[in-house]
């Protein structure tokens, strides 16, 4: 389906994403790459782990709690989901400069950022001694890691070189790797290797900048969504971290605005916010992302959902995420988000490594 009057420019601008000389002009860091290489990341990530286990008391945590921001967070998002759904340990990401008052001896810490440099990542390192519980740090160098090497905790050392939101394969590779170490989460390096060959076989097969679009769902996606302010619809248990991830990825990739909406949640307030101002509503795309073990009431809402946003005039597309084991699905739905939103910064004319507003705020911070 082409959204209503797009038709002819989804047409006329779907050349571009086959073009490899129009991508090396965009993406002059070869993002497309380093996306590519997500499931190597997922192998890694364990090894990489593997030296910060050791010097962690596998003791049971009360809870497990991840402080970071932005890419270097969403790994402990993916993590909660699926100790929502199988899990002992409760899993709570601190995306703030202070972590919640309620964290105890009991509970363990894991201060996760990409450069070391993240402020609130920081400052909420700095109550560890207050709070006196387990942690560790997952960065790839810079002040987090030297103050915890300082300190004496243990250092997970990820490749660096890359954007944050480039090296999740890694982060959540490595994170799993120590919640399983933790008792937070079952069979992780298995399901870490299944995930990353199921991952890599769909991306080599469909997803690469080299398969053309005629085949290539998240380049078809992308066309039918380019032109759209996005809304990601998907059930708080199940796919909600996905859809954050994706939403990132639009903001940073493709410089497109998206936002995230939750069900049931959403049902109970913002279907009624579907009516004004009109020119706005009919503009948004719905991306409606859905897991084969969704509650079968969340699946009544999701259907329903799909042809009251289509009589608002809205375009809906539809993701149902396929594989047996929650990890791969949560994982390969990661992948085909990053694939669509690479696609979407070529259709925007938009380097997906370039990040000028958040550079310019950091700038202004620092003065």
């Amino acid at each position: 389906m082409t959204p209503k009057g797009k038709g002819g420019a989804a047409r006329s601008r779907s050349g571009v994403l086959d073009s490899a000389a129009r991508r090396a002009r965009i993406d002059p860091e070869d993002m497309a790459a380093k996306i590519a290489g997500f499931p190597e990341q997922l192998r890694a990530g364990a090894a990489i782990a593997d030296s910060a286990v050791r010097g962690i008391d596998p003791t049971r945590p009360r809870a497990f709690v991840l402080a970071g921001m932005g890419g270097s967070a969403i790994a402990g998002d993916l993590l909660r989901v699926l100790a929502d759904r199988e899990g002992v340990v409760p899993v709570h990401v601190v995306r703030h400069y202070d972590p919640p008052a309620w964290i105890a001896p009991e509970d363990f810490l894991l201060f996760s950022s990409y450069s070391g440099e993240t402020e609130e990542t920081l400052n909420a390192f700095r109550s560890l001694k207050r709070i006196g519980c387990r942690a560790a740090v997952l960065a790839s160098g810079g002040t987090l890691a030297a103050q915890a090497r300082k300190e004496g905790l243990p250092v997970a050392l990820l490749p660096g070189g890359l954007p944050p939101r480039a090296a999740l394969g890694y982060s959540f590779g490595a994170l799993a790797h120590i919640a399983h170490h933790l008792g937070v989460l079952s069979d992780a390096d298995r399901r870490l290797e299944e995930a990353a060959k199921a991952v890599e076989e769909k991306a080599a097969t469909a997803l690469l900048p080299g398969v053309l679009q005629s085949r290539n769902p998240a380049k078809r996606i992308a066309i039918r969504l380019i032109g759209h302010p996005i809304m990601l619809v998907a059930n708080h248990r199940t796919l909600e971290p996905v859809a954050w991830r994706w939403k990132g990825q639009f903001n940073e990739n493709s410089k497109h605005l998206a936002w995230v909406s939750s069900l049931p949640e959403m049902n109970h307030n913002e279907v009624d916010g579907f009516v004004n101002p009109g020119a706005v509503i009919g503009r948004i795309a719905a991306v409606l992302l859905r897991d084969p073990e969704d509650h079968p009431r969340v699946a009544r809402r999701f259907d329903w959902l799909t042809g009251y946003l289509k009589k608002r005039n809205l375009h809906v597309e539809t993701v149902m995420l396929e594989g047996d084991d929650p990890m791969s699905r949560i994982l390969a739905g990661v992948s085909l988000g990053d694939f669509v939103s690479y696609y979407l910064a070529l259709l925007n004319g938009a380097d997906p490594s370039a990040l000028p507003g958040v550079t310019a705020l950091k700038r202004a911070l620092q003065k």
